[in-house]
């Protein structure tokens, strides 16, 4: 039995999680590798409540070129609540303040991509945690107006 490494995704390489049904579909897609983590970690969070769990691929520039692209292979998500990306970030939130606590995590993860600075999940979850939305927008215009041109 041979197994292939599968094509990698189109465009330059960066950070992708793609869905391993054979459609190929990129349902993670970042500069940065820990948005990804926080991405997978959520849709974890989601599958793992119904006791599901799903796998994807994971691609990301090779350490040596990266401009070349880096397998790192499938990977399992959900099934338990005991993940390491879970039990990290998770601050015990109604469902409410989860959702409005993972959208203030996605747009700084994306906002300090944006900007060249990368930074641990834990590390935005600590930033993200006590913000408000209007406080998490004004962050986000500081850092795309540092951002280089």
């Amino acid at each position: 039995m041979t197994t292939s490494t599968p094509t990698p995704p189109p465009g330059a390489p960066r950070f992708v999680a793609m869905s391993t049904d054979g459609s190929r579909t990129v349902i993670a897609d970042s500069p940065a590798r820990d948005a990804i983590t926080l991405a997978l970690g959520a849709m974890a969070q989601t599958v793992a409540a119904d006791g599901k769990e799903f796998t994807a691929d994971l691609w990301a520039p090779s350490d040596g070129s990266p401009a070349e692209w880096r397998y790192d292979g499938p990977k399992v998500f959900g099934g338990t609540t005991n993940s390491a990306v879970t039990e990290e970030i998770d601050p015990a939130f109604s469902a409410r303040d989860q959702r409005e606590f993972d959208q203030r995590m996605q747009v700084l993860s994306a906002a300090l991509g944006r900007a060249g600075i990368t930074a641990a999940a834990a590390e935005v979850a600590s930033v993200a945690r006590p913000l408000s939305g209007a406080s998490t927008r004004q962050i986000v215009q500081w850092l795309d107006s540092a951002r280089p041109q």
